[in-house]
């Protein structure tokens, strides 16, 4: 009979810890999900931009140099050049918990800077395939200051 409850003990405290782990894995997973770090095509990306419009929680984020930037840019964008010496502390300074769309020239470093985004921990962040090169192909709206 002793032996009997010990074995019903131990089962018991197996299953709880076993519940405990479940849930702990599972906090895991939902944070995992909460992180959107993508790579769109340009008419994806368009989209993107369409549905933020009026969000004042979503960044359009240029990467390119400042003379790319002034030769033509995404109407709202603002730029973050990525050879800056003070890129990285740049990106540092934005909240992490914004909404970034991402472009470059042809989607190289823009892409790069989705990926450090990431690593830094932001939360949600796109980055534009095939960049400006992409996006003037297509005849999609430029500024030209």
């Amino acid at each position: 009979m002793l032996g009997q409850g010990l074995f019903m003990y131990k089962q018991s405290i197996f299953s709880s810890y076993l519940a405990f782990l479940t849930i702990f894995l599972a906090s895991f997973a939902v944070h995992a999900d909460d992180v959107i770090s993508e790579n769109v095509d340009i008419h994806v990306f368009s989209d993107l931009i369409a549905q933020h419009a009026d969000d004042e929680n979503t960044r359009i984020i240029d990467v390119r140099t400042y003379k790319e930037f002034h030769g033509g840019h995404i109407e709202n964008a603002e730029v973050i050049d990525f050879y800056a010496r003070d890129f990285i502390h740049n990106l540092k300074q934005l909240d992490k918990y914004k909404t970034y769309l991402l472009y470059c020239r042809s989607g190289n470093r823009s892409g790069k800077t989705l990926r450090l985004m990431k690593k830094l921990g932001f939360k949600s962040a796109y980055n534009m395939l095939g960049g400006m090169k992409a996006w003037t192909r297509a005849k999609y709206p430029v500024v030209k200051p």
